[in-house]
Order: structure tokens, then C-alpha cells, then sequence
């Protein structure tokens, strides 16, 4: 995998692991806060210490898949690539993640959308029946 990609990934994790809360209350600036606080973070040589440090400022906490997915990278030992990448390419990194954030978000709306119109199909007195014809 391409070493953008899983910084990209990590930073993902990251951000799914902050509380709605926390993003609501910043909403008008988060991005810039999380660049902000990734490009600080970064400056250790420690990648686990990187990811704590982040999440202690952000108040994240990585749960689940995500939780799995970040053990991979940090037991990956590119820890001092994966750094410099975060401290250096740190924009293009969450643009990444703001990105593929945007993608999920929409995909969502879209299978709820087609979830609501099967509803409301299922819905109809005459679901079921065959359609007349014209």
C-alpha cells in the first residue's frame, strides 16, 4: 500500500474516533484544527505516541475496525516514513481524509434515500400487485 494512503488511513481512523460533540462545537474551523494538531503531533519518533498524543488533544478514541487498522500500521514499522509524510505533506494528507469523509458521508444519503423510497414502495396498499397498463 502506498505510504500516503496509509497515513490517510490512520488520520481516518483518527478522525472517525473524535466525538460529534467536539467536531459540532469547532464545525467552523475542525479542518484547520486537525491539520494543526496532526502537523504538531507528528514531531515525535515514536509513531504510537504520535496517535496518542493526537487523540489526547482531539479527544478521540479509536474503536472497532478502525481499532484493528491502526494496530496494522503502527506494528508496520514505517514509523519514521509515516512521520515525516504527517509533518511534511500534512495538508494533502487531510485533504485526503476530508475527501474520503465527504464520499462516505453522501454514499450514506444515498443508501438512506433509496432505503426511504423502498418504504414508502413497500408502503403503497398495492405494493405487490402488478402494475396497469396504459
Amino acid at each position: 500500500m502506498d505510504m500516503h494512503q496509509t497515513a490517510a488511513d490512520l488520520l481516518t481512523a483518527i478522525w472517525r474516533g473524535i466525538p460529534n460533540n467536539y467536531k459540532s462545537r469547532y464545525r467552523r474551523n475542525i479542518w484547520q484544527q486537525f491539520e494543526d494538531n496532526v502537523r504538531s503531533s507528528a514531531y515525535t519518533s515514536n509513531l504510537g505516541k504520535f496517535v496518542s498524543t493526537l487523540c489526547w488533544k482531539l479527544q478521540a478514541q479509536i474503536g472497532g475496525k478502525d481499532s484493528a487498522d491502526v494496530e496494522r500500521i503502527l506494528n508496520g514499522g514505517h514509523d519514521r516514513a509515516l512521520l515525516k509524510l504527517l509533518r511534511e505533506e500534512t495538508t494533502l494528507l487531510v485533504l485526503m481524509v476530508r475527501v474520503a469523509n465527504q464520499e462516505r458521508q453522501e454514499a450514506w444519503r444515498n443508501r438512506q434515500a433509496e432505503r426511504e423510497r423502498m418504504e414508502a414502495e413497500m408502503a403503497d396498499p398495492l405494493f405487490g400487485l402488478p402494475k396497469g397498463e396504459d
